[in-house]
């Protein structure tokens, strides 16, 4: 059996609460949102350039890292067509959720990124030509 006590201050008196609604997205918001992606992927393009340019493929761990990014970063893909989509109708409350979820993907892409590239400057990798 289970069951919970709660503790009222004395002469408490319930009242009735009503729903409020959840947060309004705007077309400014979904730019907003749509300029920090660009800019994370801006991070993510120069990750990718760092670790392309070395030796990346003689590092086991590294190359699961990319294949995971890459994974995620081809989620992010759909999400952005969704999040454009949305836009395109005008439908700013949907349009700013999946631009949020395309960032999401995003940052987990540039973690793994990161932590390739942070890999490979650890481990001797060598710039190939």
């Amino acid at each position: 059996m289970q069951g919970y006590l709660l503790v009222q201050p004395k002469g408490y008196k319930a009242t009735g609460a009503e729903m409020q609604e959840g947060v309004k997205y705007t077309k400014a918001d979904y730019e907003a949102q749509v300029a920090t992606n660009v800019a994370t992927q801006e991070v993510i393009d120069q990750v990718v350039g760092f670790i392309t340019s070395h030796n990346y493929q003689e590092f086991p761990v590294v190359v699961a890292l990319v294949e995971d990014a890459t994974d995620q970063l081809g989620f992010a893909a759909e999400t952005k067509k969704k999040s454009e989509a949305a836009a395109a109708e005008g439908d700013w409350q949907n349009a700013m959720l999946w631009a949020n979820q395309w960032w999401q993907y995003q940052v987990k892409t540039a973690d793994l990124g990161l932590r390739a590239k942070t890999h490979l400057e650890e481990n001797g990798a060598k710039k190939v030509k």
